[in-house]
């Protein structure tokens, strides 16, 4: 059995292309991370209201989803703009990290669409409670 380069026709799916590059699987990934900020967003907005009023409640929601957004993309601009510079300084010290500027940029871009989807969660809900 040899090794195959990972661009092989095997590692491809049935229809010829490569799995991981198939921008409907992108989609449907971020659409998935959306819904679930959403419900957090609609979850934390109603917990809120027991302890605050309706506005207070979905504007403190709305904040908290703002900072996970604003922190989610300043990270992946960060990962995007550093991370070759990251990646080599781990190779030079020779540390055992597993690191990787692909997965930093992965990583925080799932917390920039969880962000967003707590946000539209909060402000569904706002309206749902007519704030």
């Amino acid at each position: 059995m040899t090794d195959r380069p990972a661009g092989d026709s095997a590692a491809r799916s049935s229809t010829g292309r490569d799995p991981a590059r198939d921008p409907g699987r992108s989609v449907r990934a971020a659409a998935r991370i959306v819904l679930a900020g959403i419900a957090v967003g609609v979850v934390v907005s109603l917990a809120l209201v027991s302890i605050d009023t309706p506005k207070g409640a979905t504007d403190t929601a709305f904040a908290l989803g703002a900072l996970v957004f604003g922190f989610g993309l300043t990270t992946w601009a960060g990962a995007v703009g550093l991370g070759e510079t990251i990646e080599r300084m781990h190779e030079y010290a020779d540390t055992t990290s597993r690191w990787t500027e692909a997965g930093a940029r992965r990583a925080f871009a799932t917390l920039t669409w969880f962000g967003s989807g707590w946000l539209f969660g909060a402000v569904g809900t706002a309206i749902a409670l007519g704030v």
